[in-house]
């Protein structure tokens, strides 16, 4: 039926009609429902089968296994810090959010989808995995390093990116994308804050707090949640119509115009005048973008997902004549030599964060004992994960 392996993780499959039912999810195959003939039976197999998986994981982590370094980035539930594997010196990115914080803002179940997306990616342009495991008060996500930073970053500093060089990040960010797509995956979040660089200046998309998994084979292709940042929501999203996959294609070029240009096209003071625009204002362009540029923006910016370019798939992206340079295989394998590479002393350096986080005491905050008791600890089972291979994306000191 499968084989048992350090990253199978088990669940309560609630939304069975058949009562006694669990879940064993075994990654790049499939997700198996087994029906026990009581609850009794279903405790007893999932504490076996539990048992199993654990003694796989001879290399449990805990914090005790990295020193802190740097802050590196915050968000609403936590916050994310350069740490060093103590045992091995790699560097990694650990991602920490409080539980009573997720279930106050109704976060749990979008939590686990980011762990279980993250656990199964391994692509040069994605972010991975590579440890998760928790406490009574919080959750830790241990991801790959990009010590070139945020592209938010630098854009912000330069202001706008030659052709040439956006082309590059846009053909990588693609194949990142596409990756997602085909393993029926819809981003929802794309934006320079969510692209990192690593330390030969290429593309690593991170930040899977938005995604949503199994798009076409449980949800008929559609999605109506309304989510992501103003500036790139697609048209259809601020409709309610229900949208598809092609809302990462309108956000693709969204960005591709913001690099070229070093603004988003829609943009306000006033969050209600970036939705109006959205739907209506007239797509102004600079003179000086190249046609090739400026007809991938129109074709992608298609207020229509139903012609919007990339609808049929991320090939006929591809063959736009604004990558008609690319060789893909070259993109996908890095072969490419980036126009621009990150400036770092050492690993540890964290110049290409902003001061405003590496300025921070790097500490692992304390959690109210109020906050704690609003946690079911049910909600956070088979949340703990060991990466099959240490060290994939990673840098080492």
């Amino acid at each position: 039926m499968f084989a048992l392996t350090k990253s199978v993780t088990l669940d309560y499959a609630k939304k069975r009609r058949k009562k006694n039912v669990f879940s064993v999810d075994v990654p790049s195959q499939r997700t198996y429902f087994i029906s026990a003939g009581s609850e009794k039976i279903r405790e007893e197999w999932i504490k076996v089968i539990n048992r199993e998986i654990n003694s796989l994981k001879t290399d449990k982590v805990a914090m005790k296994d990295f020193k802190l370094l740097s802050v590196i980035g915050r968000g609403t539930y936590g916050k994310v810090m350069q740490v060093k594997k103590i045992d091995t010196g790699v560097l990694y990115a650990m991602k920490t959010l409080q539980k009573g914080m997720l279930a106050d803002h109704q976060q749990i179940s979008q939590t686990m989808s980011e762990r279980n997306v993250l656990m199964r990616v391994r692509h040069p342009f994605l972010i991975g995995l590579q440890y998760s495991f928790q406490t009574p008060e919080k959750l830790y996500m241990v991801l790959d390093y990009a010590p070139g930073g945020e592209l938010f970053h630098h854009l912000r500093d330069e202001g706008r990116f030659a052709e040439s060089r956006a082309c590059l990040y846009a053909a990588e960010i693609l194949l990142g994308l596409e990756h997602l797509h085909k393993m029926d995956i819809i981003y929802r979040d794309l934006k320079p804050e969510n692209l990192l660089l690593d330390q030969e200046g290429h593309i690593r998309i991170t930040d899977f707090g938005l995604v949503k998994m199994d798009l076409n084979k449980k949800h008929g292709g559609k999605t109506n949640t309304f989510c992501g940042t103003p500036e790139y929501l697609a048209p259809e999203i601020l409709l309610d119509e229900g949208y598809t996959l092609a809302v990462d294609w309108w956000a693709l070029g969204i960005l591709i115009y913001e690099m070229l240009v070093g603004v988003p096209p829609f943009y306000a003071e006033e969050q209600n005048d970036v939705y109006k625009m959205i739907l209506k204002a007239k797509l102004k362009i600079p003179f000086y973008i190249r046609d090739d540029a400026k007809n991938l923006i129109l074709k992608l910016l298609d207020r229509d997902p139903k012609t919007r370019l990339g609808t049929e798939g991320a090939e006929d992206i591809k063959k736009h004549p604004f990558f008609s340079g690319i060789d893909w295989r070259k993109v996908y394998s890095k072969g490419y030599t980036p126009e621009f590479v990150p400036r770092i002393s050492d690993l540890t350096d964290v110049r290409n964060f902003d001061e405003e986080f590496t300025d921070e005491q790097v500490v692992d905050s304390l959690v109210t004992v109020s906050a704690i008791g609003k946690v079911n600890e049910s909600d956070f089972k088979g949340f703990t994960y060991i990466g099959e291979i240490e060290g994939i994306g990673t840098v080492k000191k």
